[in-house]
This record gives C-alpha cells, sequence and structure tokens, in this order.
C-alpha cells in the first residue's frame, strides 16, 4: 500500500521527469506530467488483486501508457468511442497500437460509461480499483456521476485522477463529491490559463508537456492526515441554475444550436436597432469568456498546488 508521502512523490516526480514510458504511435488530449503522473501511481496502487481503470480511452494514450509502465496488474479503459470519431475508427486504433506495442494487461469495456459503472463486477473478475482516471464527457452530471458510480469498487488505498479540471463545471462537480465524501481529500491541483485549443506558442508547449487542461488528484486519507481543502469555484450557481431552463425547453437539445446562432449574428451587416440590441445584450454583467469555445475560465487559478499536510 502506497502512503501519502509515495503518492506526493509519484507527483513531483513526473513534473521533473516526466513520463515513465512514450511512443511516438501513441496519441491523445493528455499532457506528459499527467500520463507520467499516473504510470508512477500505476506502479504503486495496481496490485494482482487492484487494477487500473479509466473512463475515456479516446485512441488509448493513457490507457496503453500506463498498461505499458506496470509491472504488475491489469488496466482496463471505458468507452463506447460516440465522441470525437467521426470515422468510427478509434476502437481500431486503440486494438492496432496495444498490438504493436506488446501490450498484453490492457481491456476495452466497449460501453456508455453509465452501464460499464453500474455493472462493473461483471468486468474487473474481483478486482478493486486502486487508481481511477475519469477522463470521460465533461458536463457536470456525467462527471459526478463517475465519482459517484465507482464507490462500490474502489480499493482502501485508491487514488482518484480527474482530467479537465479547468473547466469549472468539472472542478464544481469534483467539489460537490469532496463535499459529500470527507473521507476523500484533494491530494493536488493544477490549471493553466485556458484549454490548450485556445493558447498558442509556449503556453500550449507548456501545456502539451504538463497538465493539458487541469488536474485534480484525489485520495481515499484513511489516516485523516490531510487538510480538507476543494477546488476554486465560483460561489454564483447562475450557470447551473440556467441548466433548469434549457432542461425544460421546448427544444432542450438544440440549445448549442441556438449559441452558434447567436455568435454568428456578430458577423453579420444587421440593422442599426438590431445591432444596438445585440451590443446591449453582450454588455450586460455576467460570466464572459475570452475566447469562441472551451472556455474554461482558470485564468486566476493556481498553476499548481499541494494540499496542506497536518
Amino acid at each position: 500500500m502506497a502512503d501519502l508521502k509515495t503518492l506526493i512523490n509519484d507527483i513531483r516526480d513526473a513534473e521533473e521527469n516526466g513520463p515513465l514510458f512514450e511512443n511516438e504511435i501513441l496519441t491523445g488530449y493528455s499532457g506528459k506530467k499527467l500520463f507520467g503522473t499516473l504510470q508512477r501511481l500505476g506502479r504503486h496502487l495496481v496490485t494482482p488483486d487492484q487494477c487500473y481503470l479509466e473512463v475515456g480511452v479516446y485512441q488509448g494514450l493513457t490507457l496503453l501508457s500506463v498498461a505499458k509502465a506496470l509491472e504488475v496488474g491489469t488496466a482496463y479503459g471505458i468507452d463506447n468511442f460516440a465522441f470525437f470519431d467521426p470515422d468510427h475508427k478509434n476502437l481500431t486504433i486503440v486494438n492496432n497500437r496495444m498490438e504493436k506495442l506488446g501490450i498484453s494487461n490492457a481491456g476495452l469495456i466497449n460501453q456508455d460509461y453509465e452501464d460499464a459503472l453500474e455493472n462493473l463486477d461483471t468486468h474487473l473478475n474481483g478486482k478493486k480499483v486502486g487508481l481511477y482516471f475519469v477522463d470521460g464527457p465533461h458536463d457536470y452530471r456525467s462527471q459526478l456521476m463517475c465519482l459517484l458510480l465507482i464507490q462500490p469498487y474502489l480499493a482502501d488505498n485508491c487514488v482518484i485522477v480527474v482530467d479537465d479540471c479547468d473547466y469549472q463545471h468539472v472542478r464544481q462537480a469534483n467539489r460537490d463529491f469532496l463535499q459529500t465524501y470527507p473521507e476523500f481529500k484533494l491530494l493536488f491541483e493544477s490549471y493553466s490559463p485556458a484549454h490548450p485549443y485556445n493558447l498558442k506558442g509556449e503556453t500550449l508547449e507548456e501545456a502539451r508537456n504538463g497538465w493539458w487542461n487541469g488536474v485534480n488528484i484525489m485520495v481515499r486519507d484513511t489516516k485523516n492526515e490531510l487538510e480538507r481543502s476543494f477546488p476554486p469555484t465560483e460561489r454564483s450557481r447562475a450557470l447551473f441554475e440556467n441548466d433548469h431552463l434549457v432542461h425544460a425547453a421546448q427544444f432542450p437539445t438544440e440549445a448549442p444550436e441556438a449559441l452558434r446562432l447567436l455568435r454568428s449574428l456578430k458577423t453579420f451587416q444587421l440593422h442599426k436597432t438590431l445591432i444596438f440590441l445585440i451590443k446591449a445584450l453582450f454588455s450586460r454583467p455576467g460570466v464572459r469568456g475570452r475566447f469562441r469555445s472551451m472556455n474554461t475560465f482558470s485564468e486566476k487559478l493556481p498553476k499548481s498546488r499541494y494540499a496542506m499536510v497536518k
């Protein structure tokens, strides 16, 4: 069982030295410090009785790099390959890469994350999850459900790593989980000033070599060694309260298209009155992103911060 000091050293070692294993055929959307940390934590938490599990495989970067770095045990990945896969090739890509790298200790659970997590005992062969990586759907509910549904399967000494924590709704889900399950503590958090999609030059390279789009690392603190702390969130719940207005609307699934239409209006040559109304709309106080999409509102968040040990 890895102690708290070992876990902290794993993170620091990844920050200083990067991945234990990487290969040019492994591509995806994760920073080197992130999968370097997963590799090190995996070596200490994955045993013959405990496994590594991730939600969100994409093309296998984290799953296969962790599996390759493990000294014992198995790595599992949950994905139904419904997103970011317009040509329906990602499952084949993952299997081909697994074969080329000679990886025999990785398994795919080709299901929606809720279906998989609700029946996880049928896939893990009695193993508990020592290291759990959440990188699936990023909406608030999915983030929270990924943390709630895994509870019966977590090992006593488990670590949970949540990706894409630059997004405020992801941080809110983590905070709500930590408030509800006080035996879990936030061990480490790191954020970048924006989503890598909106970065360029040195800051983009830093994200690629770092934590990509923010990370929260949580541990089950059975010895109560850590002070309670929480990811930074906004006290205003306006964005989450607006969910009700969208969900209860006549055409709720078209809300993203409505936002795109609203954005496109700014580029049209419209009547002066309409232009005035649009300017008034966009100048009202409220949450405003700097970019056309993928706003994280993480500009003022700490780059890195460790929890305080008692």
